[in-house]
C-alpha cells in the first residue's frame, strides 16, 4: 500500500477499490484501467473534469457469461432446477414436460461482445437471435437488429429477453412496467446487465401475475439481495449471486488487455476499450 505522501507521483491506476482516497490525492493521474467491464461505480462525472482516460476490460467476459446464460436456461427449459430441489426431498417425478431451444425467439438488449457471443452461441441451439442498441446497426450473428424503440413492438414475439444494458442515467429502470406489459405471456427474463436497469418492484409484480414465466437474476438493484426480499421466495425465479463474470481464468484475461494497454499508452497510440465518460460506457 502506498503512503499517502506517495500518491501524487502515480500517473496509472489499475483496478479500482472503495478504500483509495479521492481522486484529488492523484494529481498526476492520467489513466484508470479497470478490472471490469461496466464503470457506473466509478466517480465518472470527476474523472470527466479531469479528462483522465479510462479503460476497462470489455470483451474477457463473453465465455462464461455465455456458459451462465446457458446454464439459467437449461434449469428451466430441462426441468434441471426443479429436478435439484426435488432431489433434496428424496421426490421422484416432474410435472411439467419441459421444453427445448429451437426455434425459440430470444432478444438481447446490448449488442456488444458479450451480446455477439451468446448470440453466437445461441444460434447452434436452433435460436432464432435478435438484438437492440442505440442506433439499431446490424451486427454480427445476429438475426436482426433494431434500435430501442423498434425492439419494444418486437418484445410480444419474444420468447425469451436477455438484459445485457450497462447501467447509466439511460438505463436506469429500464425495464418496468410497460416494459414488461409488453412482453409475451410466459416470457423467460435473464438480466445480466446491471441491476439498475430493472425496476425490481415492477418485475416482482408481473412475476406474481405470471406475465413473466421464469426470470434469472445475476445482478440486483441492491446487492447483496436483502434477507428479506419477496425474490427469495418466488418460485419461478433463479438467484446468482453476481457470478456470471467470474471465472479462474480472469486475472489472466485481464492482464493481457492492460499490458497490451500499456505498450499503447507509453507509444501514445489509442487504447483499447476506452470509456465515453458522458454515456457511461
Amino acid at each position: 500500500m502506498l503512503a499517502v505522501s506517495d500518491y501524487e507521483k502515480v500517473t496509472i491506476i489499475y483496478g479500482w477499490s472503495d478504500k483509495l482516497p479521492s481522486l484529488t490525492h492523484f494529481p498526476s493521474l492520467k489513466w484508470l484501467q479497470t478490472l471490469s467491464a461496466g464503470v457506473n461505480y466509478l466517480p465518472l462525472e470527476e474523472l470527466a473534469k479531469r479528462d483522465i482516460l479510462v479503460t476497462t476490460t470489455s470483451g474477457i467476459h463473453g465465455h462464461q457469461m455465455t456458459e451462465s446464460v446457458l446454464g439459467m436456461l437449461f434449469s428451466y427449459t430441462r426441468n434441471i432446477r426443479e429436478s435439484i430441489l426435488k432431489q433434496e426431498k428424496h421426490e421422484w417425478g416432474i410435472v411439467n414436460t419441459g421444453t427445448d431451444l429451437v426455434d425459440k425467439r430470444v432478444l438481447i438488449f446490448g449488442t456488444g461482445s458479450i451480446a455477439q457471443q451468446l448470440a453466437k452461441t445461441l444460434q447452434v441451439f436452433g435460436c432464432d437471435v435478435f438484438g437492440i442498441n442505440r442506433s439499431g446497426r446490424q451486427v454480427d450473428h445476429f438475426t436482426q437488429t433494431f434500435n430501442y424503440q423498434e425492439g419494444k413492438s418486437k418484445l410480444n414475439t419474444m420468447d425469451i429477453v436477455i438484459n445485457l444494458l450497462p447501467g447509466t442515467k439511460e438505463t436506469y429502470h429500464y425495464f418496468n412496467d410497460d416494459l414488461f406489459s409488453n412482453m409475451k405471456d410466459g416470457v423467460v427474463f435473464i438480466n445480466m446487465g446491471r441491476g439498475t436497469s430493472v425496476s425490481t418492484s415492477d418485475l416482482i409484480s408481473h412475476i406474481k401475475i405470471e406475465k413473466i414465466g421464469f426470470v434469472a437474476l445475476d445482478v440486483f438493484e441492491e446487492e447483496p439481495l436483502p434477507k428479506d426480499s419477496e425474490l427469495w421466495n418466488l418460485q419461478n425465479v433463479l438467484i446468482t449471486p453476481h457470478i456470471s463474470g467470474a471465472t479462474d481464468k480472469y486475472n489472466d484475461r485481464a492482464f493481457t488487455i492492460l499490458t497490451d494497454n500499456l505498450i499503447k499508452f507509453m507509444n501514445h497510440e489509442e487504447l483499447k476499450n476506452v470509456v465515453d465518460l458522458n454515456l457511461g460506457y
